[in-house]
């Protein structure tokens, strides 16, 4: 594990799953009213919005985390994760504007930097200076239903080349089937549809 990522797990305690919240949705303020400082919220959209409707959506959700002490991360947006005074963000490096404009040296020593992969050339091209890996998609999955599955084999392998970070199986993982993922290599799991169970 990289120096710089201990000393950040000296300060925050990176829990076992995450709940990957869409502020677009109506479930969420229930799901997250029912959480606990043992999950972690993933704030993310799947097309980028306005920034005020995001605003708009994201501050009371911001405000249920705050007050039961759940770290979060926020998708693409330095000012968005300075604004709500996030524990990390999420890079999504599809999103060419925010890669070319953020200065990762500058922000990694503030933010714990996270990213989904889907493939060993992802894994190479992205993983690099990042935090928190999400492996995605295990399974298919109810939310994503058109995506292809990686399935454990090649899940393990993806774990064995990125062991020097904290990886989490996405991606119609829930807590009954994450016990045969489980490896030394994998920290747990990030998911929608588990939470809404």
């Amino acid at each position: 594990m990289e120096n710089r990522l201990r000393y950040k797990l000296k300060k925050i305690n990176i829990p076992e799953e995450w709940f990957f919240c869409n502020p677009f949705k109506n479930f969420n303020e229930k799901i997250l009213n029912n959480l606990t400082s043992k999950t972690g919220v993933i704030f993310f959209f799947d097309l980028p919005p306005k920034k005020n409707e995001f605003l708009k959506n994201i501050e009371p959700l911001v405000q249920i985390c705050r007050k039961n002490r759940i770290i979060f991360i926020i998708q693409s947006s330095f000012f968005w994760a300075s604004k709500y005074k996030a524990d990390g963000i999420l890079i999504d490096f599809k999103n060419k504007f925010f890669s070319n404009m953020i200065n990762f040296n500058l922000i990694k020593d503030t933010f714990l930097l996270a990213v989904k992969i889907h493939n060993y050339q992802e894994a190479q091209k992205f993983a690099k200076g990042i935090d928190i890996v999400f492996i995605s998609n295990v399974f298919r999955t109810k939310t994503h239903p058109e995506r292809n599955e990686l399935g454990t084999k090649k899940l393990f392998k993806l774990c064995i080349f990125l062991k020097n970070k904290l990886n989490f199986a996405l991606g119609g993982v829930n807590r009954t089937n994450i016990r045969r993922l489980k490896n030394k290599n994998l920290k747990g799991f990030g998911a929608i549809s588990c939470f809404r169970e």
